[in-house]
């Protein structure tokens, strides 16, 4: 999955550093969620109009 370049840098990470990665991808996880029921809502309002 990881060459040695990738474990050694990956090793260097802490905890914390972990978590905050972590809590930016469920961010970014949610912004994409959010667009996409934006997406849907705009779909279903233009389905209406027709």
């Amino acid at each position: 999955m990881f060459d040695a370049k990738q474990m050694e840098w990956f090793n260097q990470l802490s905890a914390e550093d972990l978590a905050i990665l972590g809590a930016g991808f469920n961010t970014l996880g949610d912004f994409f969620d959010f667009l996409a029921l934006i997406k849907a809502r705009q779909e279903t309002a233009q389905g209406n109009k027709k």
